[in-house]
């Protein structure tokens, strides 16, 4: 079975167990999921605009997890509040309210087959400091969105980005910029719930792998402004970002799971090839290539009724990783990333802590056949923080709350070099009680302010937090998709929800040097 996760607003605070009997999320943290037979969970769930921290989590059946949506449902991982008023192209121009740092014209302008892998140096570390270069807006339209953009550098290094809308349906649209502050946006013809991109310079075509959100997926080429379906995986599948990726060759690998929850790994070089890697998978794989295009992946499991995440190196069979430490998985985004001169595998993942409520973000490598290394590079901290967990006893009644979650966001590698990116989130402010008579005599607190910051930062292998490098205090994100150029320069494409905005903004920042 399936279940269905309503996420909170990443500045929630945290909510109390009210007398109605409603189980809370963990404080600040987005609704959990249980272990279950299928061990898989899926995070396209409904809006939530009204502030409410959290929902009690429900069984569905797979069939039913992301459906086509119908008009007014609040099941199926569209918000019922509306249709997308976005139906031709627009240009968005200007950055977020920060001031970038740097040159944002300084960047590469040939990101071609043969500009790759990177071997520039990383900022960070023992190299030079990291700053912000560009920080846009691709998307300033608060809305309802699901998992997070795909992200892909063009031929002359410019990024492209694909993102969805789930008000009302399913929409898809595709964002390319087009010069300092500015990007261009239409519509896709075809239906988006989640999605993966590449790019082919060669041809200068856009590649997206599509989830319709009914578990159709399907790939399609972009070419002179114009998309086409070029093919569709058989059977009822699920794909996310970043879950393809393009060879030297230009072949096509594809890592995700069916609608059985089997992990898979597709190729495509005209027409598909599928290999089995494991029969119980969630939804949140990650796939890179070593420099012989041999794919490598990892993935959360919950067979032995905890949550664990695996890797595997088809043909060899899977093997463990790290386990969550428990079996309510919240923090399901991972990065996965190759290390050279060996391309030895590095994860960054978030662990649950032994008291269950908090997470450490933890780096591991591998270091030979079923044995990885890991590093805690920074953790909550349960004693420091004040929390609003516990029911006012009447109405009126003020609390503070001061506390930090961190989230694992992007893991890049250029030759040897590690770079750990992640969000602090500080959730800061007051809350009021207010109480109900009906149908049974409760308070709950209700928001009052809120002056929560989040920064995003930059770790490496060794380093402490006191040594991790600042770009922002602004990025209020879970996850992200990223990508270097040959600079070195590191590209994110993430949704963007500050503290009291309705819904998510579409934001790409770049970090250098």
């Amino acid at each position: 079975m399936w279940t269905s996760r309503h996420r909170l607003p990443v500045s929630s605070p945290c909510p109390a167990l009210v007398a109605s009997a409603l189980l809370w999320a963990a404080c600040g943290d987005s609704g959990g999921t249980s272990t279950s037979t299928s061990g898989a969970t899926t995070d396209i769930g409904p809006a939530s605009t009204t502030g409410e921290p959290g929902t009690t989590s429900s069984e569905v059946t797979a069939d039913s997890t992301i459906d086509a949506p119908t008009s007014g449902s609040t099941d199926s991982g569209v918000s019922a509040t509306g249709t997308t008023d976005e139906t031709s192209s627009t240009t968005s121009t200007g950055t977020t309210s920060d001031t970038t740092t740097g040159d944002p014209d300084d960047l590469p302008t040939s990101c071609l087959d043969a500009d790759f892998p990177v071997v520039a140096p990383l900022c960070g570390a023992d190299g030079p400091a990291c700053v912000r270069k560009r920080d846009e807006l691709v998307s300033a339209k608060p809305a309802y969105r699901n998992d997070m953009p795909a992200l892909a550098l063009r031929g002359d290094c410019g990024p492209a980005l694909l993102f969805s809308e789930a008000v009302g349906g399913y929409f898809g649209f595709y964002g390319e910029r087009t010069g300092a502050d500015a990007w261009t946006v239409a519509p896709t013809p075809m239906p988006v719930a989640t999605g993966s991109l590449e790019y082919d310079p060669g041809a200068d075509q856009a590649i997206a792998i599509v989830d319709d959100g009914a578990f159709g997926v399907s790939l399609w080429r972009r070419s002179a402004g114009a998309w086409e379906q070029a093919s569709a995986l058989v059977g009822m599948n699920h794909a996310r970002a970043p879950q393809l990726a393009r060879d030297g060759e230009g072949a096509l690998h594809l890592g995700h799971i069916d609608a059985d929850q089997n992990a898979l790994i597709e190729r495509f070089d005209g027409f598909w090839s599928k290999s089995q890697v494991d029969t119980a998978a969630d939804i949140h794989v990650r796939l890179a290539l070593d420099a012989a295009a041999a794919p490598r992946l990892t993935y959360w499991s919950s067979k032995d009724e905890t949550w664990k995440l695996y890797f595997a190196a088809p043909p060899a069979a899977p093997e463990l990783v790290t386990p969550l430490q428990s079996s309510t998985l919240e923090r399901a985004h991972t990065s996965l990333a190759l290390a050279e001169p060996d391309a030895t595998p590095w994860v960054w993942v978030a662990r649950k802590q032994p008291d269950q409520l908090h997470h450490d973000l933890v780096l591991l490598h591998r270091v030979g056949p079923a044995k990885w290394a890991e590093q805690t590079l920074v953790a909550e901290d349960a004693v420091a923080e004040k929390t609003c967990d516990v029911e006012p006893g009447g109405p009126g009644e003020v609390c503070a709350y001061d506390y930090v979650r961190v989230h694992p966001l992007v893991l890049l590698t250029a030759g040897a070099e590690v770079r750990a990116l992640y969000t602090a989130i500080n959730h800061k402010g007051t809350m009021i009680s207010e109480c109900m008579a009906m149908p049974v005599p409760f308070c709950v607190w209700t928001p009052q302010s809120d002056t929560s910051t989040a920064d995003l930062r930059v770790a490496w292998p060794g380093s402490t937090p006191q040594d991790h490098q600042v770009v922002a205090s602004d990025v209020f994100t879970e996850r992200a998709t990223g990508r270097l150029d040959p600079g070195g320069n590191m590209h994110l494409g993430f949704y963007d929800q500050p503290p009291g905005g309705p819904d998510p903004v579409v934001r790409y920042i770049v970090i250098g040097s």
